[in-house]
């Protein structure tokens, strides 16, 4: 029988979990195995309120409460080492608390992971449900992602894989700065599957400029080594094509800065103690 484990961060945000319990309890019926969720609690300041009555097909629940927050990202990171931690072979799932990932299209992955064990499934985001201001942000951040490090990272957290997978996964640190670029970074099998980004269950979203720009930092971080050839190839052709003493020195100067800019990020960013010692408790709400 297969160890499922569902790894969901969350913030403040107890309606919307309670909810996605519910859905994902109907997702996974008919799959054979044994179901437990792993809630990261990301130093919420909200008492917890989670309902568990009636997940007939969930064995356990285990919130593991953070003593400060660090962000989704990191959090998903924690979760997945507590995970590492318990040495069982298993299905790993991830997805976000609050609705934006479809629960129902939890089956999809699973069923795809357990054939390809070697492969990380990950959720594309074919439709999104912001505003068209931060669409068009959204796009930019793609467009700006994908020219200087070559890659097209148009998914998120939602996903699912074989633990086998996670010696590759935690080959290195950059899971720590940003989960989508991490392991396409560090795994080289990586199927999408389009699944459409679906509006909140409860509350305004927290994506916004600010999100936008600290995120699309991170995971240049991560591609450091390749925006460093890729900038200064750009910036030599560009270079090569205006031949404007100022704008040629301008792009050079940006250039370096941009580059120096990403290294002090990366460093002070950079995970150096062990992540689990973050969790202050953890605590079990359902057992069968």
């Amino acid at each position: 029988m297969i160890n499922f484990y569902i790894v969901t961060p969350t913030f403040n945000d107890w309606n919307s979990l309670n909810k996605l319990l519910i859905s994902l309890n109907k997702s996974i019926k008919g799959i054979k195995g044994k179901f437990k969720i792993i809630v990261v609690n990301d130093c919420s300041t909200e008492k917890s309120n989670l309902r568990t009555k009636n997940l007939k097909n969930i064995k356990n629940i285990k919130i593991l409460n953070l003593n400060k927050n660090v962000g989704s990202q990191k959090a998903i990171y924690i979760g997945l080492k507590y995970v590492e931690k318990l040495k069982l072979k298993s299905l790993i799932a991830i997805l976000d608390s609050d609705g934006e990932d479809d629960p129902f299209k939890l089956k999809k992955l699973i069923n795809l992971a357990i054939k390809k064990k070697s492969f990380i499934i990950v959720g594309n985001r074919s439709k999104r449900k912001e505003n068209v201001i931060l669409k068009i942000l959204n796009y930019l951040r793609l467009l700006i992602t994908l020219l200087l490090t070559g890659r097209y990272i148009n998914f998120g957290n939602y996903s699912a894989f074989s633990s086998e997978n996670l010696k590759n996964i935690f080959s290195n640190n950059n899971l720590w700065l940003a989960y989508s670029s991490g392991i396409l970074k560090n795994c080289k099998n990586i199927q999408r599957v389009n699944i459409d980004k679906r509006e909140r269950y409860y509350g305004k979203s927290k994506v916004d400029f600010k999100f936008l720009l600290n995120h699309s930092i991170k995971i240049l971080c991560v591609f450091r080594k390749e925006i460093f050839i890729r900038s200064f190839f750009i910036m030599s052709l560009l270079i090569i094509i205006f031949e404007n003493t100022f704008l040629n020195m301008s792009l050079l100067i940006f250039t370096f800065i941009l580059n120096i800019f990403i290294y002090i990020y990366f460093q002070i960013n950079n995970l150096c103690f062990d992540a689990l010692k973050l969790i202050k408790s953890t605590k079990n709400l359902k057992n069968h």
